[in-house]
């Protein structure tokens, strides 16, 4: 896969679109860990009203488009 390897989530992604079992945990596992980073962004730069909302909905986006990306790589 192109360029996917080089995300954190890329390998669980590929390996989810693959349909290998045990890949779901990791790529929630991914998602709940970027929504955690990003909440911690915007907490300290001062967005502090419905922070992990906002934090949760910008990682799924994230992980929506890894897992688009690699159902597309997969042809």
């Amino acid at each position: 896969m192109k360029g996917l390897g080089e995300l954190p989530s890329g390998t669980s992604a590929t390996r989810l679109v693959a349909g290998e079992s045990g890949a779901l945990p990791e790529v929630i596992f991914h998602t709940a860990l970027r929504a955690g980073l990003i909440g911690a962004g915007m907490y300290l730069a001062g967005s502090r009203k419905n922070t992990m909302r906002n934090a949760l909905a910008g990682s799924v986006a994230i992980e929506t488009f890894v897992l688009l990306w690699a159902l597309h790589e997969r042809g």
